[in-house]
């Protein structure tokens, strides 16, 4: 996407710049790049000196690039759009971006011999090859664009990161509080090892562990169920930061899982932790709960001998039932401690540029952290860990006031997977990565041109989806074993095949639907006066495979484009908000009977 030109004029004695009047598409290009150059900026990362929208050819491909920024040994060339629709842009930039892939250390040669971009080679050269070579660079495409793209999309051009808006704001608002310290996150979801980063690479900054004082719990004193062990250990911020991660909402992670609950930062609370640890020079009082894969740590005892711990979590060769010291050998390994409970007092430690930073830069090196941690058997599956971490963060914020009730509700939610909401969310958020209604429901707080997904969820899909009776999904799936679910036996694996069931079978008629309906209508803009999706008119054909199902008439999607071939002169319009089971019979009794 190349830059908006600035006009001159000719005047006496040379020239000098004229004010440009921006259209709305140009200030909405000029916003995305602010935001993003001022995001990594904030990370650490420096911006490349005269890249934006200079053309180059490169093997007989020619291309332009919009920024790239560096830190340390990483590089990401990125490109930024605007287009609400990509997937042209995307087919037509995949050629340079597998020479990119082919060997990206070419090609980063191959700008630095480049006379266009001499600013570039000038800096390149000063701040990255100094102390790295072209081998020890880490780099990376980043495709920021500011509208969702559905998943097929991607699944053309897989070779590049994806950094989608909502994580885009995700990381603004992570790093205007914590500033540096973002790029541990930052570089776990770029993909790069924590082994690859800066110095690491060279072997030279790090061990492949490192070695914290503790002492270990049996489950004898901690009431935990067997198998759950509990360390309590000191640890520097350094050390905790850059192995940690937190399940947030709106984050980049799996949105699908349990456990996604905890808020973003509090700025105000954190300047005061801040405060605090620069005028008391001394560390908080509790201590800090978080979660520790069992495959990467190592327990000693107090004579130096490992402590085996098989799949069940229980100690091999030691029958010892009281607190005991140890010795806990943590990898050094990015997002491998999950905090369930204080991040504001570990992470007021971060790397920053405030008043406090000279004084907590001194503090960030020393053990005087204290941590306790549950390490979980190898056996216990995700969902139960991560059902168990919202459980434990209830427990801990449930009569204190840093936990919105909002908040609290959301874990309770969470509590419940085998819930008739908790499988209609699954199913939203899957309709809403692609196909029909790709990219058009509500996910995060700052959307407001979306679909709102409560009254679907609970007028729609709940009732379709219910694990009885004669007009569900669950009706038409044959799995033998389904009773299992409506008996509430916890299943996961059974629960799972059940959901992605229950999203082809939308998805089925939902493209039955679209394909007989023009494209004028088949769109959620309120100011067009053709279109006609809303809440109204999704849970009426929602409702119409309800009716669909009770009578025994489902099928695929040949059968369901069909059927509807006429569907678009339906005047779904005539519909109010409370007429969805109307709508669905009216499309039933005229398209299917």
């Amino acid at each position: 996407m190349a830059q908006t030109p600035k006009p001159k004029a000719k005047v006496k004695g040379g020239t000098k710049k004229v004010k440009v009047v921006l259209t709305e598409q140009q200030k909405e290009q000029r916003l995305q790049e602010k935001e993003i150059r001022n995001l990594m900026s904030n990370i650490g990362f420096k911006r490349a000196p005269r890249i934006d929208g200079t053309q180059f050819v490169y093997e007989g491909r020619t291309s332009e690039m919009d920024d790239i920024f560096y830190y340390e040994n990483i590089v990401l060339l990125t490109e930024y759009t605007i287009k609400k629709s990509v997937s042209s842009h995307l087919i037509n930039k995949k050629v340079i971006y597998d020479k990119i892939k082919d060997d990206a250390g070419e090609f980063i040669k191959f700008l630095l011999t480049e006379e266009k971009f001499k600013p570039f080679a000038d800096a390149f050269n000063t701040d990255v090859l100094s102390k790295y070579s072209i081998k020890q660079l880490q780099i990376r495409v980043l495709y920021a664009s500011k509208y969702q793209i559905p998943s097929e999309h991607k699944l053309l051009v897989n070779n590049i990161k994806y950094f989608d808006y909502p994580i885009v704001k995700y990381f603004e608002g992570i790093a205007k509080v914590i500033k540096k310290t973002t790029k541990h996150e930052f570089f776990d979801f770029l993909e790069i090892s924590f082994t690859k980063v800066g110095n690491n690479i060279k072997g030279t900054s790090v061990g492949s562990a490192e070695d914290f004082s503790g002492h270990i719990l049996p489950e004898e004193h901690s009431s935990f169920k067997d198998g759950y062990k509990i360390v309590s250990f000191y640890i520097d911020a350094e050390s905790l930061l850059k192995r940690s991660f937190v399940l947030r909402k709106e984050g980049w992670r799996n949105t699908d899982n349990v456990g996604l609950y905890q808020r973003m930062f509090v700025a105000k609370k954190m300047r005061s932790l801040r405060k605090y640890l620069h005028d008391e020079k001394r560390v908080f009082i509790n201590n800090i709960i978080v979660t520790i894969p069992i495959d990467k740590i190592q327990l000693f005892d107090d004579n130096e001998l490992e402590l085996i711990i098989d799949d069940n979590g229980i100690i091999k060769n030691s029958e010892e039932t009281k607190v005991q010291p140890t010795v806990i050998k943590i990898d050094n390994v990015s997002s491998i401690i999950g905090i369930i409970d204080g991040q504001h007092r570990a992470y007021s430690y971060y790397e920053g540029d405030d008043i406090y930073e000279p004084s907590i830069a001194k503090l960030r090196g020393i053990q005087n952290l204290l941590v306790t941690g549950i390490l979980y058997p190898k056996n216990e599956i995700e969902d139960k860990r991560l059902k168990f971490e919202a459980k434990l963060f209830l427990e801990i914020n449930a009569t204190q006031s840093g936990a919105a009730s909002g908040l609290k509700q959301e874990i309770e939610y969470y509590l419940v997977p085998f819930s008739t909401t908790s499988i209609a969310k699954y199913v939203i958020n899957q309709l809403n990565l692609g196909g029909p209604l790709g990219t058009m429901f509500e996910q995060y707080s700052y959307e407001k041109d979306k679909i709102k997904t409560a009254s679907i969820i609970s007028f729609g899909l709940r009732p379709l989806l219910k694990l009885d009776g004669n007009d569900s999904i669950f009706k038409i799936w044959s799995n033998p074993k389904k009773d299992q679910l409506s008996k509430k036996v916890e299943d996961f694996a059974l629960l799972q095949e059940y959901k992605q069931f229950s999203v082809n079978e939308i998805r089925n008629i939902l493209i039955g639907f679209k394909d007989n309906i023009s494209k004028e209508k088949w769109i959620m803009n309120r100011t067009e006066p053709e279109a006609m999706l809303n809440v109204t008119t999704i849970n009426g054909m929602i409702n119409c495979l309800r009716i669909l199902i009770e009578n025994n008439k489902t099928g695929d999607v040949t059968y369901y484009k069909s059927q509807l071939a006429n569907v678009d002169s339906f005047n779904f319009k005539t519909y109010k908000s409370s007429q969805y089971r109307q709508m669905g019979q009216d499309l039933y009794n005229k398209y299917f009977i």
